[in-house]
């Protein structure tokens, strides 16, 4: 039969593929790819493909290529262009050591290495392109100065800050929840410390966390050294037993367990939510990456917490990973943590500290 030649366009390689393999279906065979847009445009990667069994015209015809080679192709092409925009003028692959199409590759735009920037700073792709695009639009100017003061407002929408555990005169529960290995335990220590001795608010110690063993006995340890009254929950009922018995303190702090089965976290944010005036913020590790975090943020999505608080900022390569979660979650974040000191290691979260952390020095 005749064939039927189809174009389909995507953000990136492996999404322009997706799309061919939707319509066409795994066996599909591609014709022609190439880079399109550019410049102020918005850049795409285009593939001419058609049906596998379709009776090809001669003129159109290359060696057919999988689908696997064929990424694999592509991210050396998206390589390539990277290294020149870090200057690096290398001449581009033939298509024999690319085992690739040859793309027309535009020189690259000043969105390309403000992209290129983020990325290096361990924000997603997907969202630096997104940030990189903004941030061109807000300058004004071409000069590096209004660049610059776009790009960290850009950041700051991305990263409110919110009112920290130890702030306010009000009575306060908040309970810490979050993947298992985070820091959730050691933070509750750092937050109970900062509002004893900084805020001179009285403190009380709830834990839920009877799965893991030793984890009651960890925060106990933690209360009789800051000589303040521990409990321990297994149930609604002892959860409010806790709290009553937690008295005139200001601030109530409730540990739970990272579980990583959908049950036994739906179960666990049922019990939080039954009592009345729980805060939830969302603990979650600088140092996991990108994918990880926005993962963690969409699994404890049963919490529905109020805020954001990211630990282990000093472990994290790439502190732009933290965009995922403020973009997935829309929280406000209530403080972070940079190391194991107590309590001298937890900060209130503030938008200029985190877009600083974001770019690093001389961002």
């Amino acid at each position: 039969m005749n064939a039927i030649v189809k174009t389909f366009r995507g953000r990136d390689p492996q999404s322009a593929l997706d799309a061919v393999k939707a319509s066409l279906g795994d066996e599909a065979i591609i014709l022609n790819t190439r880079e399109v847009g550019g410049l102020w445009g918005k850049r795409e990667i285009e593939i001419t493909a058609v049906k596998s069994g379709d009776d090809v015209p001669q003129s159109k015809k290359r060696r057919p290529m999988d689908m696997e080679t064929e990424v694999a192709a592509l991210r050396r092409i998206v390589e390539d262009l990277r290294a020149e925009i870090r200057g690096n003028r290398a001449e581009p692959k033939s298509m024999s050591q690319a085992a690739s199409p040859r793309i027309d590759t535009p020189a690259p735009a000043p969105v390309g290495k403000l992209q290129l920037r983020l990325i290096e700073r361990g924000v997603e792709p997907n969202l630096a392109s997104e940030i990189s695009r903004e941030t061109m639009r807000g300058a004004g100017g071409a000069g590096e100065k209004d660049i610059s003061a776009a790009l960290r407002q850009a950041l700051r929408t991305r990263l409110s800050a919110g009112r920290s555990p130890w702030e306010g005169e009000e009575r306060r529960l908040v309970a810490l929840v979050g993947p298992t290995g985070v820091g959730k335990t050691t933070t509750i220590a750092k937050i109970a410390a900062h509002a004893i001795l900084d805020s001179r608010l009285k403190v009380s110690l709830v834990t839920v966390d009877t799965y893991r063993i030793g984890a009651s006995e960890h925060i106990q340890r933690y209360g009789e050294i800051m000589n303040v009254p521990t409990h321990v929950a297994r149930d609604e009922a002892s959860l409010r037993e806790a709290i009553f018995r937690s008295g005139d303190a200001h601030l109530v702090l409730i540990d739970t367990a990272g579980r990583s089965d959908a049950a036994a976290l739906a179960a666990q944010a049922q019990l939080l939510h039954k009592v009345e005036g729980v805060e939830c913020h969302l603990v979650l590790s600088a140092a996991s990456g990108a994918r990880e975090i926005r993962a963690a943020a969409k699994r404890f999505h049963a919490y529905k917490a109020q805020r954001l608080i990211f630990s282990k900022l000093d472990e994290s390569d790439g502190p732009g990973s933290i965009l995922s979660a403020t973009t997935e979650t829309n929280l406000a974040i209530s403080c972070v943590t940079d190391g194991q000191r107590v309590p001298e290691d937890i900060h209130p979260a503030s938008g200029q500290s985190l877009v600083d952390r974001v770019l690093g020095h001389g961002g």
